[in-house]
């Protein structure tokens, strides 16, 4: 008996992360494989995102439409995006690059909770300044680099990077608390803290790496994106 394709129910959901997650679930789908969403409203402007981001690998048919509800069947035509890399493996890709700057941030958050738990506040706190410092150079390098970039490509000026730049703000109030408990040495409140950043950043960097960057690569081409790529890694891989 065929499987039955999964059913995301986008009312369910809030709406910052709806389209990362479908996204995230069309990635996992094996060629043939399809999934099915459910909306309030026509999901059209999600279908012809993925027509930019995933270009000739998704079809989608209607199997209902209105008034109350809409409900379109998504398959994926073709193996998943995978990022090409140099002979050395470094990533050569927007997607690729900012990826692995995300799992090596990522990495950081569990040992600054786990040093604090035991008292030890000086080394979680020099941690999370490693960490602190290494998010804010990635994201001046998307705010100042990447973002201007992509924008001059597609002319999309009030889309994704506005509210990537507006969840930028949140992230950096959220490192903030982390850093005043760290000075009090307050378990709770850099739990508290903590917890939250990471809440912010899952759904923030589930965006990027399912919409945002991928998107870049598509419009970025040729001399163009080498040199974006090498801009970007002078901003991450800069001593603070």
């Amino acid at each position: 008996m065929p499987q039955q394709p999964r059913v995301i129910d986008l009312r369910t959901l809030p709406p910052q992360v709806r389209h990362g997650l479908v996204f995230q679930c069309f990635d996992a789908l094996a060629t043939g494989e399809s999934m099915v969403i459910v909306n309030d409203h026509d999901p059209m402007p999600l279908l012809q995102q993925f027509r930019f981001v995933r270009p000739g690998e998704a079809q989608h048919e209607y199997l209902e439409q209105g008034p109350t509800a809409w409900q379109v069947r998504i398959a994926r035509k073709a193996p998943g995006r995978q990022a090409a890399a140099p002979a050395d493996g470094a990533p050569d890709t927007v997607t690729g690059y900012l990826e692995a700057d995300h799992r090596r941030l990522d990495a950081i958050l569990p040992e600054v909770e786990r040093l604090a738990a035991v008292g030890e506040y000086r080394d979680a706190a020099r941690r999370f300044a490693e960490f602190a410092s290494g998010l804010d150079r990635h994201i001046d390098a998307e705010e100042q680099v990447l973002f201007p970039t992509f924008e001059g490509a597609t002319g999309m000026t009030s889309g994704p990077t506005q509210v990537m730049r507006m969840e930028h703000v949140q992230i950096r109030e959220r490192m903030r608390e982390a850093t005043e408990s760290l000075h009090r040495e307050d378990a709770g409140g850099l739990a508290a803290a903590v917890g939250g950043l990471t809440q912010v950043l899952s759904v923030h960097n589930m965006k990027e790496e399912h919409m945002l960057y991928p998107m870049s690569d598509r419009a970025v081409q040729g001399d163009a994106h080498r040199q974006l790529l090498d801009r970007l890694r002078s901003f991450t891989e800069a001593t603070p």
